[in-house]
């Protein structure tokens, strides 16, 4: 898979998601939790009058992170959209095409990029295992 990604920090760890899933990067502000969710679930954040999902990825991917999100990728995959809790987006751009297999079952594959391996994120995969989570 190559094309525009936008890359973003999650802790130690560098990732990118497809920039056609992309509907915006805003800030992590107020979020409400909702009491007896998974840890996926940080809660619902108001968007411009819209209540959006808000997940974190570092849960799902299994990263600690000592630090309170910053900011939000709003992520669409069909009909979903969801925020995404992430530390930092680090770079909007082209990815060389995945030259590692993944290791993870959330993820496409993965390029070597200056340097930095950055783990390429299936939105589609990831979207079916938040709705698996998520409270019922």
């Amino acid at each position: 898979m190559s094309g525009v990604h936008v890359r973003m920090r999650l802790g130690t760890e560098h990732y990118a998601l497809p920039v056609e899933n992309v509907r915006e990067i805003v800030d992590a502000g107020d979020i409400s939790p909702l009491p007896g969710s998974s840890a996926l679930v940080l809660g619902v954040r108001n968007l411009r009058g819209q209540v959006l999902p808000v997940f974190s990825l570092a849960a799902l991917f299994g990263i600690a992170t000592a630090e309170r999100p910053a900011r939000l990728v709003v992520a669409e995959a069909g009909s979903k959209r969801a925020g995404l809790a992430i530390d930092e987006v680090t770079d909007v751009g082209e990815l060389p095409p995945a030259s590692e297999a993944a290791e993870s079952e959330y993820l496409s594959g993965s390029a070597l990029d200056d340097g930095c391996l950055v783990g390429m994120i299936d939105v589609d995969r990831v979207f079916a295992a938040l709705e698996e989570g998520a409270p019922r």
